[in-house]
């Protein structure tokens, strides 16, 4: 169809008994949040880059977000699920969020451009960090980013 996919693949079966899991919580887990990447686009960018830069990639998500009612949603409820996965590579330097993409990014618009307040939400926000020592072969980014190095 040449659409692009909708959240990521994981071969969970490629995911090593000795891979470790990195939870972080409250604050320090939201902003560590920013500097993940989104499984979207045709070159990786991560979450600060998209709301810094309010470029085209991310006004089109925003947009989606807007026409099917979750920025609303969460004007009105706040953020519901705090809790977030996600995959790094082998030191971590390059995360993919796996879980909570949208909800992420609309939260994190609001803030940005509402002004809105997460702040008890932020508080009880977790991220799973899943630590891959074979992190292409989990993930396969080249089937999310063609141009993958």
């Amino acid at each position: 169809m040449g659409l692009s996919a909708v959240g990521i693949h994981v071969n969970w079966e490629q995911i090593r008994a000795d891979s470790s899991v990195k939870q972080v919580i409250g604050e320090r887990a939201w902003e560590r949040l920013y500097k993940f990447t989104p499984p979207w686009f045709k070159e990786p960018k991560t979450f600060r880059d998209l709301i810094n830069r309010k470029d085209s990639d991310c006004l089109q998500i925003v947009k989606e977000e807007t026409d099917n009612g979750k920025l609303e949603y969460y004007r009105k409820n706040g953020l519901t699920d705090t809790s977030f996965c996600a995959f790094g590579n082998h030191n971590c330097s390059f995360v993919l969020l796996g879980d909570g993409n949208h909800r992420f990014l609309d939260c994190a618009y609001l803030i940005d451009t509402d002004k809105r307040n997460f702040a008890p939400e932020i508080e009880k926000t977790s991220v799973d960090i899943v630590r891959l020592d074979n992190f292409d072969q989990v993930i396969e980014p080249t089937k999310i980013w063609p141009n993958w190095k």
